[in-house]
């Protein structure tokens, strides 16, 4: 009886302490995001942007009153336009940020800026309208990644996220049976909103 009540003093020190600190301090939100993409590549002559949406989840932890982790997982369309060629490559983003916030713990709006790195994961793609052969494309870039923007308190524990993100590819988007001269890599600058909720008391 004596070790089932210790085990259970324990087992609540563990999992109930956080929980309590959590709701006191509103330290995590997750919730929607949405957004555009402007997109190109280096190393391709005449190559321009494309346009391509973003979509999928945000969630943020605070670690102090101006600091925090943001990870997401986001559904991607990037790619570029050539002279005869239009290709639009599906990827699978999880951002990891480091989040500094300006202003006080409280404030309604509280700007912030941001670096991390973006593991994306390839999935399919177009070109010219018509799917690309996915053996052509490495299956895993890994980009430099940062932002600015700010966070507004719409309501009680909703938040709106409003950002602009830049990701900077730091390998081929081509797989290694089919990289010849120098490496075309991934540029993307990112236009997204995201609605979070505070799991937690503000």
């Amino acid at each position: 009886m004596k070790t089932t009540r210790i085990f259970w003093t324990l087992l609540f020190t563990v999992f109930g302490l956080p929980q309590m600190e959590a709701q006191s301090e509103d330290r995590f939100s997750i919730g929607p995001r949405v957004g555009i993409n402007f997109a190109n590549v280096t190393n391709v002559d005449e190559s321009q942007s494309i346009t391509g949406v973003v979509v999928g989840v945000t969630s943020t932890y605070s670690l102090a009153e101006h600091t925090g982790l943001t990870v997401d997982a986001l559904y991607s369309v990037e790619g570029y336009k050539g002279p005869f060629e239009n290709y639009h490559l599906r990827y699978i983003h999880i951002p990891v940020y480091f989040d500094y916030f300006f202003g006080d713990l409280g404030d309604r709006v509280r700007p912030k800026l941001y670096v991390g790195v973006s593991p994306a994961f390839f999935t399919s793609g177009t070109l010219n309208e018509l799917d690309v052969n996915e053996t052509y494309f490495n299956k895993f870039i890994l980009h430099a990644t940062g932002g600015a923007g700010f966070n507004w308190r719409m309501a009680d524990r909703i938040w709106m996220n409003a950002d602009v993100r830049a990701f900077l590819g730091l390998n081929d988007i081509r797989s290694e049976d089919y990289t010849t001269g120098d490496a075309i890599q991934p540029r993307n600058v990112q236009l997204s909103l995201g609605f979070a909720y505070g799991l937690g008391k503000i």
